[in-house]
């Protein structure tokens, strides 16, 4: 079966939690369901970039743009978690 793709913070943990590091806090089902549709939202306005800008640069700013605040938000959503 695929592994679903996981994100650049949820990589970083992991590489940082294998260097023996910070341990990833347990996530609530209402975190982990907040985290779910941050990934849907941002996916869509991903694909709508995708779909909608011409111009190569600009999608690829824009892309960035939204992948940088899709991974601040679910960053956020791990920091409540840890208490922080």
């Amino acid at each position: 079966m695929a592994e679903k793709l996981k994100s650049a913070w949820e990589l970083a943990m992991e590489k940082t939690q294998k260097m023996g590091g910070e341990d990833i806090p347990s996530l609530t089902s209402e975190q982990k369901e907040e985290i779910s549709q941050i990934r849907k939202v941002y996916e869509a306005k991903m694909a709508e970039v995708e779909i909608l800008v011409q111009d190569k640069e600009k999608k690829d700013i824009d892309l960035d743009r939204l992948r940088r605040e899709r991974d601040r938000k679910i960053e956020s959503v791990y920091l409540k978690a840890k208490g922080k």
